[in-house]
């Protein structure tokens, strides 16, 4: 009697579903790293814009406006009264340090130069903000 069969045996599903899990097993951390990194990067970017928003605020209307983290959920930019908030991600922290805040002259210079510490989840980053009309910039630790 010859048996002329058109499935898989039980050792075959098996051994395919087991192939299967491990790679996902290995895809789902390596999806959560980029988007960590991608949410870095995204919120670095934004920040340094409002920055810039806040030194081009304070220029081009020739009055005082300020960028400050008054918890460690979020941050502001302020003149009399909120132009603008934005949440920090979940988990990081920021430290203060010699900068407690962001704020230009009429000339678009900063008022207070100083550093502060920025920590992700995986990275450390200071934001730097030299004494003279030059740009913020951020250094990775």
């Amino acid at each position: 009697m010859n048996h002329n069969s058109n499935g898989f045996t039980l050792l075959e599903v098996l051994f395919v579903l087991s192939v299967l899990s491990v790679l996902i097993l290995i895809a789902v951390p390596i999806q959560a790293s980029v988007l960590d990194k991608q949410t870095e990067a995204n919120f670095l970017e934004t920040l340094e814009m409002d920055i810039l928003y806040t030194q081009s605020l304070s220029y081009n209307s020739r009055s005082r406006y300020q960028l400050f983290f008054p918890d460690q959920t979020h941050y502001v930019i302020k003149k009399y009264g909120t132009i603008l908030e934005r949440k920090v991600p979940e988990g990081w922290s920021i430290k203060k340090r010699t900068l407690p805040t962001i704020s230009f002259n009429r000339e678009g210079t900063i008022r207070k130069p100083g550093t502060m510490t920025i920590y992700t989840q995986t990275t450390q980053y200071n934001l730097v903000c030299p004494l003279g009309k030059g740009r913020c910039y951020f250094e990775k630790q």
